[in-house]
């Protein structure tokens, strides 16, 4: 009997446990998903080419290219460098574009060349300044400050001898479109913008849908692929990522210049279907339809050979040619119904994911708050253990110098092996989910798929939560079990008469074993040990262990 009922305060044990973290994660879901996209584009044509009824455009190569390199002051105390390239004998009056940096790009030498030297040959002059990086970083970026430094190379451009002042405008790229929303909304003069992998939406909703996509593609597991997107919603701040919230939506509302906007149909981290869409429909409310979409079979810097950024692919053989097509003939004047090539057009895009409308964050809120829970569900335990150690040692020395050859227990009943057990199987188990994590986000980072026994190891590390849940159940159960039985000693009978009698005449047999822990040392450790495995069953809770 005793046995069963030890069974049934164990299972009971677990269930309450299992319901109870089952609601702890149900309450750390954000309630949102990233969806399939749904419906597709249909496009009319694969063909990207770009032609105008305006007449002919100067082409690619018509003349030869001249390379200043120029410096920008942007304020009192800071300069850039900055490269422009030009048509040589061009006449006064031609058109003329801005370059803005997309991430991570620094140096005007090292970006662009091609593309700029490209236009310059068919009659654009070009203009690829520094960005500027003492007030770019990992954790800050402040848009609008970035478009008001953009703004001088744009006053410079302008005033180029050669150029038209009312036929310059912008290429942008990726992080770099964002600082084109704020330009061409406060400058109604700017005459085109081209966008290319534009993310559209703010960074925190375009990475969960390009988070989805990357894991999606490289056959991360489903499980795995609902709890990872869920970090975005967290709030950044303790990080300094605020610009993760950057809406550029309300300046696209004032997007009134022709526009360009060009996607690769291998580049997973983009809205291409989504956003284009979402740009048509917000420039449209705006009173301007002179917007032209094109799909290229490539990556994200429209190159080909790899569908990641790398260095030294070449641009697709197309794309200078028909940015230079579009930029003349809107210099010559081009309006939506002067288009004698579709509007949208190019190769077949399928966007996996869409991206979602709402990011909330579920009852964690904040990144910061994560990492605490996280650092506390590692690093409590081994403290605990730690703490175990050190007091071991020191009753070893104690009983050595007093001459004992038996240690007094210091813990209840059966709780110090369940407390060690419990421990190190948390540990272990938390630290193969979070390696697992971090190895599956960077293979998603490289696009590199992994295999079924690598996907396996998802299941595999819920049912090592599982069986962890069942040592923390035995756990719970035996101090149950200590506490009950200590509550049934206590009470008044002739067996507990028989004990009181025996402990007053046998002192140093008294209560060799307490209910929980005997001295502060070892109930500091027990506290340790139970509040690790609490966050330890929180962080497991956070990332999906235990959902139904």
């Amino acid at each position: 009997m005793h046995i069963l009922k030890r069974l049934g305060i164990a299972l009971l044990s677990f269930l309450v446990l299992l319901g109870l973290a089952a609601g702890l994660g149900a309450l750390m879901d954000p309630h949102w998903r990233v969806e399939p996209y749904q419906p597709h584009i249909s496009l009319p044509t694969a063909d990207t080419s770009i032609v105008s009824r305006r007449g002919l455009t100067t082409t690619e190569g018509h003349y030869q290219t001249k390379e200043t390199h120029v410096t920008v002051r942007l304020s009192q105390q800071v300069t850039i460098n900055a490269l422009v390239r030009e048509p040589v004998d061009a006449p006064g009056g031609h058109p003329a574009c801005l370059f803005i940096h997309g991430a991570g790009t620094g140096r005007a030498s090292e970006v662009y060349g091609d593309l700029a030297s490209a236009l310059a040959s068919a009659g654009i002059t070009t203009l690829v300044p520094d960005k500027r990086l003492d007030t770019y970083t990992t954790f800050h970026r402040d848009y609008p400050a970035m478009a008001a430094d953009y703004n001088k190379s744009l006053e410079l451009l302008r005033s180029w001898p050669g150029v038209d002042p009312s036929k310059t405008g912008l290429y942008s790229e990726s992080e770099g479109t964002w600082i084109a929303s704020v330009m061409t909304a406060n400058d109604p003069q700017l005459a085109f913008s081209i966008m290319t992998s534009p993310p559209v939406y703010p960074g925190r909703d375009q990475m969960s849908m390009a988070v989805s996509s990357y894991l999606d593609l490289i056959g991360a597991p489903s499980g795995l692929r609902e709890q990872i997107p869920k970090l975005l919603g967290l709030n950044f701040a303790p990080l300094g990522l605020e610009y993760a919230d950057f809406d550029p939506l309300p300046n696209w509302d004032k997007l009134k210049a022709p526009t360009l906007v060009n996607f690769g149909t291998e580049d997973a981290s983009m809205p291409i279907e989504q956003g284009a869409r979402e740009l048509q429909e917000r420039t449209k409310r705006a009173g301007n339809t002179n917007v032209t979409v094109r799909y290229y079979p490539t990556n994200h810097q429209m190159r080909v050979g790899s569908r990641l950024s790398k260095p030294g692919l070449p641009l697709e053989e197309h794309y200078t040619h028909n940015l230079e097509d579009w930029i003349n003939a809107v210099a010559l004047g081009a309006q939506t119904g002067d288009w004698s090539t579709p509007l949208v057009a190019g190769s077949q895009p399928r966007q996996l994911y869409r991206v979602p409308t709402s990011t909330r964050a579920g009852l964690v809120k904040s990144i910061g708050g994560l990492m605490v829970l996280l650092a506390a569900s590692l690093t409590l335990p081994l403290l605990a253990a730690l703490g175990a150690l050190c007091l071991g040692v020191a009753g070893l020395a104690r009983r050595r110098l007093r001459g004992q050859s038996s240690p007094r227990a210091r813990f209840g009943k059966g709780i110090s092996a369940l407390l060690w057990a419990s421990g190190a199987f948390g540990l272990l188990t938390l630290g193969a989910l979070l390696t697992y994590i971090i190895f599956i986000v960077a293979r998603a980072m490289s696009l590199e798929p992994i295999n079924r026994l690598q996907a396996a190891y998802w299941p595999a590390l819920r049912v090592l939560s599982l069986l962890w849940l069942v040592l923390l159940a035995c756990l719970v159960s035996q101090l149950i079990s200590n506490w009950l039985q200590a509550r049934k000693s206590a009470q008044p009978g002739p067996s507990s008469a028989l004990m009181a009698c025996h402990a007053r005449q046998s002192p140093h047999t008294r209560s060799r074993q307490p209910v929980l822990a005997r001295g502060w040392g070892h109930w500091l450790v027990l506290i340790l040990a139970l509040l690790g495995l609490v966050c330890c069953l929180l962080s497991f809770a956070f990332w999906g262990m235990f959902s139904l």
